[in-house]
């Protein structure tokens, strides 16, 4: 089976909105089987999403469109897939008193624009849109299925997972693909492969992909099923934790907050944070965890060195001599976090975010992380890049890291974790 994306939008070809949503179908398509054989981008155009349309059709057996389904004059693919087939527009009471009760849930009024969204092509099987207010559609031609969806991300993917996916999978004939994926983070891909290269040359029925993020990489496998069947995958595993298993942090797609909070309830462990150069970043990922409230305790952004001393309790010669930036300050900074907040561990963060402050010894991108525990109070250096966002970002990667390590039993001394 084949497919063609179709993606919709002024925005995207101006270069505003970066087309993720591609990248997730194909990468859906692909784990059932599906190749996709070209994505389209378009504007909001409606003889050009008609004229991409009939070539889809031509050599695919699916074709997804995303975008252009919104209530104003720029949205304009469901008009377009009306005439291109031959369908009419008809009212749909069921989701306007859907689309009413989302905006009453909000605590305001539904636009009056919005009631566009409650016509459908008649001819059409509508997708739930349990996220958002644009149902999805669903067109079939001779045997041929085209999905047309939303832009926003949230509402495709809660379709695509929800309706789309489970459809297709039913279509029959498809061998599915396994996906094996490992996060990883303290080692850049040219590591990696420098120390796993003979182990994936080793094992050629599995498709190797690293995915670099600027706060780790991530390793997918692919491997279609009866491939699988041919691979002793549990030794392959065993031997890729063997040479790198330190580095992985999750077999799934979760982030290093969600693992070190997993770890933190299991050890029924509490935690605090001071922060300077990464200015709360730590903090906020912490609390994008539900259920945080049970082992974070709280935090302070301690960003002068007046906030330190009177807060924390660093201690005034410490920063005279040594300077904020300083392994002394991380740990006399994560040791006033721990014994304020009456908690098990305490993590700091002081540092030169850039691109002003540095000096010829303390490097723009130069981070301090401190850890103070009930056994230990260690501190570890990092220089990272030029950029003060990247650099607010890894140096909260290395914090949560170097908890990771800590509670796990891992040795700390000799990585720098969190730079990829």
């Amino acid at each position: 089976m084949k497919a063609i994306l179709l993606s919709i939008g002024n925005e995207l070809l101006s270069g505003k909105t970066v087309n993720t949503n591609a990248t997730y179908i194909s990468s859906k398509l692909y784990e059932l089987g599906i190749e996709t054989l070209r994505v389209v981008t378009i504007g909001d155009d409606a003889r050009e999403i008609q004229q991409q349309l009939q070539l889809a059709l031509q050599q695919a057996d699916v074709v997804i469109t995303t975008g252009g389904l919104g209530p104003t004059h720029d949205d304009i693919t469901k008009k377009a897939m009306v005439e291109f087939f031959g369908s009419r527009l008809v009212f749909k009471e069921e989701i306007l008193r859907k689309i009413e009760e989302r905006f009453r849930r909000r605590g305001s009024k539904m636009p009056a624009i919005n009631r566009n969204q409650a016509m459908v092509p008649a001819d059409a099987e509508l997708i739930d849109n349990p996220v958002g207010t644009a149902p999805g559609l669903l067109f079939r031609r001779d045997e041929k299925m085209i999905f047309v969806l939303p832009g926003v991300p949230r509402e495709m993917k809660s379709m695509m997972e929800n309706a789309v996916l489970p459809l297709l999978k039913d279509q029959g004939n498809l061998e599915p693909i396994h996906v094996f994926q490992y996060r990883t983070t303290g080692i850049a891909e040219s590591r990696i492969f420098e120390m796993c290269h003979d182990l994936f040359a080793a094992y050629p029925q599995l498709e190797v992909a690293f995915l670099p993020r600027f706060i780790g990489v991530d390793i997918r496998i692919l491997v279609k099923a009866q491939a699988l069947m041919q691979v002793d995958f549990p030794k392959f595993e065993q031997e890729l934790y063997q040479r790198i298993g330190k580095y992985i942090y999750t077999t799934g797609t979760e982030e290093l907050e969600a693992v070190v909070g997993k770890l933190l309830n299991e050890k029924g462990w509490t935690i605090a944070v001071a922060e300077s150069c990464t200015g709360g970043v730590v903090q906020d990922r912490l609390t994008n965890v539900s259920g945080s409230s049970e082992y974070f305790l709280g935090g302070m952004v301690t960003y002068s060195n007046q906030s330190k001393v009177q807060l924390l309790g660093v201690r005034p010669e410490s920063l005279a001599t040594h300077g904020a930036v300083s392994d002394m300050v991380a740990r006399e900074m994560a040791r006033g976090i721990r014994e304020t907040m009456g908690t098990d561990i305490g993590i700091s963060t002081t540092g030169i975010a850039g691109p002003t402050g540095a000096t010829p010894e303390k490097p723009v991108g130069l981070i301090y992380i401190g850890l103070a525990t009930p056994d230990t109070i260690v501190a570890r250096r990092f220089v990272f890049v030029q950029d003060r966002r990247l650099n607010k970002e890894l140096g909260a990667q290395a914090a949560l890291e170097l908890v990771r390590r800590y509670l796990l039993g891992i040795p700390i001394d000799n990585d720098q974790p969190g730079k990829n």
